[in-house]
């Protein structure tokens, strides 16, 4: 077994997305375990995936912890003491008074803490929808990827890094009956502010522009290339900004066939 030719072919990724029959689930990890670097691979794309995620999460206010331990003491300070009247006093012994106080003012700390924590959570409250919104909305994005890679009639094609930049790799999904084309990047370097990288699809040797690809700061952008009818590989060149009517051979940076 070719094992880079294994890795490129995209069922890494398969693996970790949930993509996979329970027969391939279990070659892959028989397959992992008798080979380091599919394993390695798979810890990388694991990795970029954690790296999206954390770029989505959202932290509470750095303040927010604070500002609660202060207004808990400053309310500490302030608690009445609940006066016990004579005949009270007969029934309950002292150390259950005690104990009635310390928990009458723990209640009156609370109470004071949580009113002034819902004032203030409405203040963050804005903010705090504004980003919940962006993250359903990345959600929303992530799901809908995820059921058009999982279509029938889906053809995933990974694309190994050349010798221009052995460490690149994407992966492209074809539709082969609406003939819709999808391009997963998991890793290309950022390229200069006057280049731009450009998908080709190839067949009989011909290649055809299949459009151009932003690079971002995110891990792991989903592209809606164009239509392709036909293919037997894919590439993708580094070009001039705007792109090329054919591609410059010497600078592919990844390549897969069908």
């Amino acid at each position: 077994m070719d094992i880079q030719e294994y890795i490129s072919g995209g069922m890494v990724e398969s693996y970790a997305l949930g993509l996979l029959t329970a027969q391939e689930r279990f070659e892959f990890e028989q397959i992992c375990s008798n080979h380091p670097e599919v394993k390695a691979a798979l810890d990388a794309f694991e990795l970029q995936l954690e790296k999206q995620a954390m770029e989505n999460s959202m932290a509470p206010p750095a303040e927010l912890k604070q500002k609660i331990a202060d207004r808990i003491f400053a309310a500490k300070q302030t608690t009445p003491v609940i006066p016990i009247s004579s005949s009270s006093e007969r029934k309950i012994n002292p150390m259950a008074s005690g104990w009635l106080r310390i928990a009458a003012a723990a209640c009156f700390i609370l109470l004071a803490g949580s009113i002034w924590w819902n004032m203030d959570l409405r203040k963050e409250n804005n903010a705090l929808k504004t980003n919940l919104g962006k993250s359903n909305d990345r959600i929303a994005q992530m799901e809908a990827d995820a059921s058009i890679i999982q279509k029938e009639g889906m053809k995933m094609v990974g694309l190994g890094g050349t010798a221009n930049s052995p460490k690149s790799f994407a992966t492209v999904y074809w539709d082969t009956t609406s003939h819709d084309v999808y391009l997963l990047v998991n890793n290309l370097p950022k390229p200069a502010s006057d280049e731009q990288y450009q998908l080709w699809a190839i067949f009989n040797g011909q290649p055809q522009d299949m459009g151009f690809i932003e690079i971002s700061e995110k891990a792991l952008r989903f592209y809606r290339m164009k239509n392709a009818q036909a293919a037997q590989a894919f590439a993708i060149t580094l070009e001039k900004k705007d792109g090329n009517p054919a591609p410059n051979l010497d600078k592919i940076y990844v390549m897969g066939n069908l």
